[in-house]
């Protein structure tokens, strides 16, 4: 089924941002819990080998 009619400007940025901001969280998200897992198992080895 073809639409022959293009959204309007609004629409696609909008839907654009939405992604955007999603990406940019989820990309948050994963940095946070990166840091907290390797500042645990730095503090663990360091405890570990002492």
């Amino acid at each position: 089924m073809l639409y022959r009619f293009k959204f309007p400007v609004l629409t696609q940025l909008k839907e654009k941002s939405v992604v955007g901001v999603f990406v940019g969280l989820v990309l948050l998200a994963m940095t946070g819990w990166i840091y907290l897992l390797s500042t645990m198992f730095l503090k663990f080895a360091l405890w570990f080998f002492s």
